[in-house]
């Protein structure tokens, strides 16, 4: 398990690094390599996430920052095939939830992102290594 999926694991807690140098704290739930984050109405305000962005994690027993490493953003719609391991990380997650509607509530009112972290889903990866050019001979 690599330094970034270990701190993704233990940690709630992220920064979101956004073009011209916004950086906005959240609470995340984590899924694999994956950290789902919700934001609006009555929740931590996320604003509109681009693409690609970095997060800076933080590991849980030294509080030691990790990163910034490169993750890609996805919106989570309401019904589709991401939306239910989503909520259900996200509910697992929260500290105080109310009784119930609170996934329909943000299905309503917020805005759940996907943001992922592994390397061979990140702009730049290639599923093979890159080959040395031929040499021309003398």
């Amino acid at each position: 398990m690599s330094e970034v999926t270990t701190a993704l694991a233990k940690s709630k807690v992220a920064w979101l690094l956004l073009p011209a140098d916004v950086t906005v704290p959240c609470w995340y739930a984590a899924s694999g390599e994956t950290a789902y984050v919700v934001g609006g109405e009555g929740e931590q305000p996320i604003p509109e996430l681009p693409d690609e962005l970095r997060i800076i994690l933080r590991e849980k027993e030294t509080r030691r920052a990790i990163g910034p490493v490169p993750a890609r953003a996805t919106r989570v719609q309401p019904g589709s095939a991401d939306w239910g391991t989503a909520t259900s990380a996200l509910l697992g997650a929260r500290q105080s939830n109310p009784p119930e509607g609170l996934a329909e509530h943000w299905a309503e009112h917020c805005a759940v992102w996907a943001l992922d972290l592994a390397p061979e889903n990140l702009p730049g990866h290639h599923a093979e290594p890159p080959q040395p050019s031929p040499v021309a001979p003398d």
